[in-house]
């Protein structure tokens, strides 16, 4: 038997990409708008971002489905960090890493300009949005980002300890055009071609 996963959502309004992650390297994806109907297909040997209208037989060569495969994420990754009261740290996949308010964080591997306190060290997280984090320390007199850092979980907001986890995805990106309409539940099937014991 060849692994499969199946997923279920309701698109935003407007809709808009998502990575679902599956685990496993995909080689088939369908999905299907089932408050609308219409279903979209890509098989693996498509190129990337292609995907198949099965309604109107029409193939598209964009905004369609992507394999994903981080090959590791152990944290987000900061690309920015303002000298602030208080501090503010921008960063990607948040979300994904699962960093909420409360939670006590490590910054490290930031390259900064070494004229005071470094940056690296442990914030207590007081808000989180998409982007940002934004830390319970005044940053004003720390030393000046460069470039470079990720951001790990060390405790959460009950205090107890985090393990180290890699939260990379393995799965695909549907894209705008394969995502389905606005406000519709969809459905996403997706096989991979390794056996399941």
């Amino acid at each position: 038997m060849a692994q499969i996963k199946i997923f279920n959502w309701t698109n935003p309004d407007p809709a808009v990409a998502r990575n679902l992650d599956c685990g496993f390297q995909p080689v088939e994806v369908t999905t299907v708008d089932v408050t609308n109907g219409g279903s979209f297909y890509w098989i693996d040997g498509m190129g990337d971002g292609y995907y198949l209208d099965v309604d109107s037989g029409a193939i598209t060569a964009a905004n369609g489905m992507t394999p994903l495969a981080q090959s590791t994420l152990y944290g987000p990754a900061i690309t920015g960090f303002t000298n602030a009261n208080p501090g503010v740290i921008t960063a990607s996949n948040i979300a994904q890493c699962g960093v909420v308010a409360g939670d006590t964080i490590s910054v490290s591997g930031v390259a900064d300009d070494n004229t005071a306190t470094s940056l690296n060290r442990s914030y207590v997280v007081a808000s989180v949005t998409a982007t940002t984090i934004t830390t319970d320390i005044n940053t004003s007199a720390y030393s000046v980002y460069v470039s470079g850092g990720i951001v790990k979980r060390v405790t959460d907001t009950a205090g107890d300890e985090i393990p180290t986890e890699n939260y990379a995805i393995q799965g695909v990106t549907i894209g705008t055009g394969s995502v389905g309409a606005a406000s519709a539940a969809m459905v996403a099937i997706v096989k991979g071609d390794n056996p399941v014991d």
